[in-house]
């Protein structure tokens, strides 16, 4: 109910302004919120660039800016690291991922300049509801997937993380180094499979698991360790995911 009341406020909010405060977006200005990243183009944006927009068709109007303004607007105003105020300010809203942030300003701006509704409660449902579907699409053929694996199976590696040497990495380009496994465990619910290792192409072994550790310092969660890698050798046994493995036929 809360969130709904503060989408409805915001885009009150948006319809209400009426003057910009043009003076205030200066070089690598970063908007606080949807009200403010429309101001930002009405502002920066020629009179010329604002109606070639307008006079498109929305579809076409934004897919046409998807790869060039749209990624100016998820690198500059830090949507991928997820630090900036306006990456928050959608994050509260329930929309996470930075292209369906940067849709939805393009989509906000086009119905305003054309003087439309914006509904952006509307536009909020309908990126949750396709994210929705598609994790439940994607949780159906990973369960499907992971059926096809059978305690006892020999499995290959398929390298999806990194190489923990170059020597590998030249020796899997030359489709010479193979790491294999033999599958003593499943775990369902986490599709995980347990593989000993029984061979490897490396000494230094296999990269099974490779992520950013955050911490949270001063009440903000801060990076503090970035691609952290977990390493499998020859003759241990590890939980990983079901995907770092292909069945050997």
């Amino acid at each position: 109910m809360n969130k709904i009341l503060l989408v409805l406020f915001l885009t009150f909010s948006i319809l209400a302004s009426g003057q910009n405060n043009c003076e205030k977006y200066i070089d690598k200005y970063i908007p606080t919120d949807l009200n403010d990243a429309i101001s930002f183009f009405e502002c920066k944006w020629p009179k010329e660039d604002l109606d070639n927009y307008k006079n498109k068709e929305e579809n076409t109007a934004t897919a046409e800016l998807h790869f060039g303004t749209g990624m100016s607007i998820r690198n500059s105003w830090k949507l991928w690291a997820g630090t900036s105020d306006i990456s928050k300010y959608f994050r509260d809203l329930g929309i996470n991922h930075p292209d369906d942030m940067s849709s939805i300003i393009l989509t906000s701006l086009h119905r305003k300049l054309n003087e439309k509704p914006i509904e952006l409660e509307n536009q909020i449902k309908y990126y949750q509801d396709y994210w929705t579907e598609s994790e439940k699409k994607q949780k159906e053929r990973q369960k499907e997937e992971f059926s096809e694996f059978k305690i006892g199976d020999k499995v290959e590696f398929t390298y999806d993380y990194d190489f923990v040497s170059k020597k590998q990495e030249k020796k899997y380009m030359d489709d010479k180094c193979y790491a294999t496994g033999i599958i003593i465990g499943l775990n369902k619910e986490k599709l995980e499979v347990q593989v000993k290792l029984k061979k490897s192409c490396d000494r230094k072994g296999i990269i099974i698991l490779k992520y950013d550790v955050w911490d949270k310092i001063d009440g903000e969660y801060k990076k503090i360790e970035e691609d952290k890698i977990e390493i499998m050798k020859k003759g241990e046994t590890r939980w990983t995911s079901y995907e770092l493995w292909d069945v050997v036929e």
